[in-house]
């Protein structure tokens, strides 16, 4: 995968355990369109602090296009948020 690091409007459902879960995140591509996926399958998450910032990481699947997908979305906790990390 690639890192990209392209900030995200994102819809997050929080569940009992206070972390939120990723469900659909609007980004812009590079010809300036706008595209919206909808998050089909979260395959793990992981707690990560890297240079003293606490993140989460989502290993992520959905079906773009036709096409099915891996990508990682990256929930940056103190600023409250998303990232597109790696597709």
């Amino acid at each position: 995968m690639k890192i990209v690091a392209k900030p995200v409007d994102a819809i997050a459902v929080f569940k009992g355990s206070g972390h939120p879960r990723p469900y659909k995140f609007r980004f812009r591509d590079a010809d300036g369109s706008g595209q919206e996926v909808r998050v089909d399958q979260v395959i793990s998450a992981e707690e990560r602090r890297v240079a003293g910032i606490q993140t989460i990481v989502y290993d992520c699947q959905s079906t773009v296009d036709g096409v099915q997908k891996r990508y990682q979305l990256k929930y940056l906790v103190r600023e409250c948020r998303w990232e597109l990390y790696k597709i």
